[in-house]
């Protein structure tokens, strides 16, 4: 064997050495890369789960705020305590606990939301009435019933979100 031919064969081992030198170190990288990706992923999830377990605790507090305004019109409540109600300040705080979930309906999967606002809708509207002052018990007990029943389902929401957010992993 001639020197030219010695230094071709020495020069494509090196160059064989390199490639597969190289192959080696793009896969690490690119494995490194998808543990990278992978973790950003988890991590985005996690952040949109809590994103929606931060509404949820929000519209929770709305629910127990309209709960806390109809109580006094519920099956205990004595007839007295109808008396001097505003039944309008009541009626709105039930409004805005109607806008609020309608704002994150896209966290409830069955129409939660919805099924809500068509029940509460024409009986709010029957509390508010002036010519149905008369069963103005009958309809707040009504909304107080459909608000504690919608907590319930807000309660139970969050509760699946909050477990499914993973800190550990």
């Amino acid at each position: 064997m001639d020197a030219t031919t010695f230094w071709g064969v020495v020069i494509t081992v090196v160059g064989t050495v390199a490639s597969i030198w190289g192959a080696a170190i793009s896969l690490k990288q690119a494995n490194a890369a998808k543990k990278s990706a992978d973790e950003a992923s988890r991590v985005r999830g996690q952040m949109i789960n809590q994103r929606k377990a931060s509404e949820l605790s929000e519209l929770k507090v709305h629910c127990e705020k309209a709960i806390k305004c109809m109580e006094k019109y519920g099956p205990s409540a004595a007839a007295a305590s109808a008396r001097g109600v505003r039944s309008k300040t009541d009626a709105d705080e039930v409004q805005n606990l109607i806008l609020e979930a309608s704002k994150i309906k896209g966290a409830f999967v069955m129409g939660e939301v919805d099924i809500f606002v068509s029940k509460v809708t024409p009986l709010l509207e029957k509390f508010v009435d002036p010519s149905q002052a008369s069963s103005l018990k009958v309809n707040g007990q009504a909304i107080l019933m459909e608000a504690s029943s919608f907590l319930s389902v807000v309660k139970a929401s969050l509760d699946s979100k909050r477990e499914s957010v993973d800190p550990l992993a």
